[in-house]
């Protein structure tokens, strides 16, 4: 489930909370333990050392699209081409894939066609405001006059990833809440995904979580 030069999220946690993020990947792999290139600070941009015994959170993308999570501690150090932090492996049945309320919410604004099953409702051209593997809300236009809560409707969208591919993006939605701004294009539109092919899930998580890892990298440059 892992290999070198995956990219790992690290988290901290302090009563209950998550108390910091770092970044970091995977410079080697053994059957007991994970090596990974120091991990840098979110908040700071900076490398941290963890002392031997330091317990933390990591999350990961799969081969598979979807996002796992596993606990693990600091064993040591270890120099190799780069200095590395020695963690432990889990076993297979402590990798835990994340569920529906755990979804990775992003902000991107991202084109989305929205056609409605009710035959007297006309469709939407807009663009996203944030998207997640169970939902996403809309810049409304207008519609959030028409379009009510329970309205089953087909969404698409297109899903530019990072290695330059365009992957499509389809499934049926159920319109959850709207709102109305001050004009067409300050009103709000959300939707959760319904009767959604699983794979079209872990296509929109995988994008979630690469967008996220992305406009974090982007933060730590600045």
């Amino acid at each position: 489930m892992l290999k070198i030069g995956t990219r790992l999220t690290i988290e901290t946690i302090k009563n209950g909370e998550v108390e910091e993020r770092f970044q970091c990947k995977i410079a080697e792999i053994s059957k007991k333990y994970i090596y990974i290139d120091y991990p840098i600070s979110e908040r700071t941009g900076r490398t941290s050392l963890f002392l031997d015994g330091s317990e933390f959170m990591v999350s990961y993308v799969g081969h598979d699209g979807n996002v796992y999570k596993f606990s693990t501690e600091v064993i040591g150090r270890k120099k190799m081409k780069i200095p590395v932090l020695t963690i432990k492996m889990p076993n297979k049945d402590e990798f835990r894939k994340i569920q529906r309320r755990e979804y990775v919410r992003v902000e991107v604004p991202l084109d989305v066609a929205i056609h409605p099953k009710q035959e007297d409702q006309s469709p939407l051209i807009t663009r996203t405001i944030d998207i997640s593997g169970g939902g996403i809300a809309v810049v409304g236009l207008g519609k959030e006059k028409e379009y009510q809560s329970g309205d089953i409707m087909d969404i698409s969208i297109v899903l530019p990833f990072q290695s330059n591919d365009y992957s499509y993006f389809f499934s049926q939605a159920e319109v959850i809440r709207t709102i109305r701004g001050h004009d067409a294009s300050s009103s709000k539109i959300t939707y959760k995904f319904v009767n959604i092919d699983e794979k079209e899930r872990e296509k929109m998580i995988k994008f979630c979580f690469e967008k996220q890892l992305d406009n974090r990298r982007k933060v730590l440059n600045q």
